[in-house]
């Protein structure tokens, strides 16, 4: 019977450590991008679920203005500011549009100059 020399898998000096976090850190990176991408699926998929849910209500606040214009204004004291939240549905519908289809993308920030330029070579 001949003794094989036994070489732990994590101990000192094996190669199964190294390679075992390398995989690990592969691992969670491919996975952060991927969740990374998720992220930006699912926060597309709400804000145009917003949009449509925005749309839906608009239908609601033209039937709220048909009834407030049949409101008698001797009766009526308070009115509800329909333009103003029409321009607010608008105003968050605009931002949403710009948000998902944005005319350029943003600037990136440059990097601060070292400012130093002194190359004394051979002295």
């Amino acid at each position: 019977m001949t003794l094989r020399k036994y070489t732990p898998l994590f101990g000192k000096g094996s190669p199964g450590k190294s390679f075992l976090l390398l995989g690990l850190l592969l691992a969670s990176t491919i996975s952060i991008s991927a969740q990374a991408d998720d992220v930006d699926e699912v926060q597309r998929r709400d804000l145009a679920l917003i949009q449509t849910q925005i749309e839906q209500i608009k239908v609601v606040v033209a039937r709220v203005d048909a009834r407030q214009r049949q409101a008698d204004p001797a009766t009526t004291r308070l009115y509800f500011d329909i333009p103003r939240l029409r321009a607010d549905l608008d105003s968050i519908t605009t931002g949403i549009d710009t948000y998902l289809a944005p005319d350029r993308l943003l600037p990136r920030r440059p990097r601060p100059l070292v400012g130093d330029y002194l190359d004394d070579r051979g002295q």
